[in-house]
């Protein structure tokens, strides 16, 4: 979809090359047009998805943001440390369907013609949400009983 100047642009009678940069400069405003509607799509984009256990329903937009969290009834009888877990792996579940969702809408917003316009936009959410992402759980914090981790690295040795 990238609009270059055609070779032939500048050769020809006055009349020609005057209808060859209309040409060319009608095609530069269809695609910014294409791509305004594109960003705009892409910022509507909201996915939702339900932590294994059912207890939390999370939305993420296009940018892996968390919009929205629901829980059920069963949240009270879920420990917090659970809860917490169950919340992360449904974010990651959400937002493990970002880059399809993103394909899907540049494909039908700017056509089978976008080529590596089209590549380049997914790719960039390819690599800020890669498909093999393991789910991030709560930090574990040590407690006194942990040697390991209390003796290694502390600042304060």
């Amino acid at each position: 979809m990238t609009e270059r100047i055609p070779n032939d642009l500048f050769r020809g009678d006055p009349q020609d090359i005057e209808r060859g940069l209309d040409e060319w400069v009608a095609g530069l405003e269809r695609n910014a047009v294409r791509y305004q509607e594109l960003q705009h799509r892409v910022e509507g984009v909201r996915l939702t998805a339900t932590s294994p256990t059912g207890v939390v329903t999370v939305t993420v937009d296009a940018t892996g943001a968390l919009v929205d969290v629901s829980f059920t009834d069963r949240i009270v009888q879920t420990p917090p440390e659970e809860l917490s877990r169950q919340v992360l792996m449904a974010v990651e579940r959400a937002r493990g369907q970002i880059v399809g969702e993103v394909q899907e809408v540049t494909e039908e917003t700017l056509g089978a013609d976008a080529g590596d316009s089209a590549e380049r936009i997914v790719g960039y959410y390819r690599e800020r949400f890669p498909e093999n992402a393991e789910p991030a759980g709560p930090p574990r914090r040590p407690h006194r009983g942990d040697d390991d981790e209390f003796d290694a690295g502390s600042i304060f040795d």
